[in-house]
């Protein structure tokens, strides 16, 4: 499997959830037009209440009403994306763990081990899933680095990818898929604050 379908899947994905958060996004603006139109209707009836008080207070009382309703939109809003958000990570989550159960992940954990072997630049013990160790083997039966790279006896729980530790234990980098999507979050969530503001 290639850099280019892994990021391809992530791609799709993201897409996907992009269109689900802009249709959660104009489900939010909905909501939030029958919420200012109640508040509207509140403003209304306040108003004839404060007539005596004068303008300044009617003023000020339609416009705390218009900002508490407009808080709640944008707050029902940031808990519909946020909700996006986790939903597009656990599919992502799916296929990615599809993918790494398959023997093309080979290509692409031998990418990561490469990466790992980079970044850490000495002896090192790596860890993976059962599937991942068994996966590494072959990839070390082919390959040779500058440093010794040794095999850890115990799988660790992950989707695919590996942990890579110095021998010594003074540097953990952690490339597993999960890792690296967490590493994306970030991404996805301002190209998602970009995309509400723009539509703001």
């Amino acid at each position: 499997m290639s850099t280019a379908s892994l990021d391809k899947v992530v791609d799709e994905v993201v897409q996907e959830a992009l269109a689900a958060v802009e249709r959660m996004l104009d489900e939010a603006q909905s909501e939030a037009n029958r919420i200012i139109d109640r508040a509207a209707d509140e403003v209304s009836r306040e108003l004839s209440s404060l007539k005596e008080a004068g303008e300044a207070a009617i003023a000020a009382s339609r416009q705390r009403i218009i900002s508490t309703a407009e808080i709640q939109a944008k707050n029902m809003a940031i808990a519909a994306v946020e909700e996006e958000i986790s939903k597009t990570f656990d599919m992502v989550m799916g296929r990615l763990e599809k993918m790494a159960s398959e023997d093309s992940f080979e290509y692409e954990l031998k990418r990561l081990l490469d990466e790992a072997v980079e970044l850490v630049g000495r002896d090192m013990i790596v860890s993976s899933n059962e599937k991942g160790l068994e996966l590494l083997r072959k990839i070390l039966s082919k390959s040779s680095y500058g440093v010794e790279v040794r095999l850890s006896e115990k799988p660790i729980k992950t989707v695919g990818g590996l942990e890579a530790r110095s021998a010594d234990g003074q540097i953990i980098f952690d490339n597993t898929l999960e890792a690296r999507l967490e590493r994306i979050k970030p991404q996805l969530r301002n190209e998602l604050a970009r995309m509400i503001l723009r539509k703001d």
